[in-house]
């Protein structure tokens, strides 16, 4: 039996937006830094190596990355006003679809956010959608490996078996395959439907409310 649901957040409950990485070129701005073009990809190419390269989040260490691969050195003020601006990326308001899902299962399930992300900017864009409230808590990846390793897993899990989880998220290979190979169930939410007795697959979140 399912007692808890695990959300992925970015391109699940909340869509990437382009302005994301505008932060970037912004935040630059702010502290006068002169910058190219050429550096702006750079920065953009750091924060995804990072996320690569190490498995928890760290602002110090992301800091120091950044400036080793850009050959820069930007002020920690540069990445920690980076990551405020982030964590006001986000849509004026949830889609009203979402919202109803969430309520619907908050009645019938616990849930819980994993987020391959800094806790605090994530944070403040569910309570910018005023979602955050559905949820009882929020796994990051600061404090243990990122999905798809088993830690991000088991920690989100809490106190429940594997089996009682599911997780849903879009990304296949550390939303789902991460959950299948520690013993969640997983709902796979992706563009087109595939047919598995694996895990689920969705194309629309308010699915979920016909499905769980």
């Amino acid at each position: 039996m399912i007692k808890r649901i695990i959300f992925d957040i970015d391109n699940t409950l909340i869509q990437w937006l382009n302005e994301y990485y505008e932060q970037i070129s912004k935040e630059l701005n702010n502290l006068q830094i002169n910058y190219t073009e050429e550096d702006i990809e750079k920065i953009k190419e750091a924060l995804r190596e990072y996320e690569d390269k190490y498995y928890t989040f760290n602002k110090e260490n992301m800091a120091n990355f950044i400036n080793e691969y850009t050959q820069k050195e930007y002020p920690i003020e540069f990445l920690n006003n980076l990551l405020k601006r982030f964590g006001n990326c986000v849509e004026e308001k949830a889609n009203p679809q979402t919202v109803k899902m969430l309520e619907y299962l908050k009645n019938k399930y616990e849930l819980v956010i994993l987020t391959d992300w800094y806790k605090e900017g994530q944070v403040n864009r569910l309570k910018k959608i005023d979602i955050l409230k559905y949820f009882s808590e929020v796994y990051c990846a600061e404090n243990t490996k990122r999905k798809p390793f088993k830690e991000a897993f088991l920690q989100a899990i809490g106190k429940n078996k594997p089996e009682e989880c599911i997780m849903i998220g879009d990304n296949f290979e550390r939303d789902i395959q991460g959950a299948l190979n520690v013993g969640l169930k997983a709902i796979h939410y992706a563009s087109v439907k595939n047919e598995t007795k694996e895990y689920i697959t969705i194309t629309r979140l308010e699915e979920l409310i016909n499905i769980l």
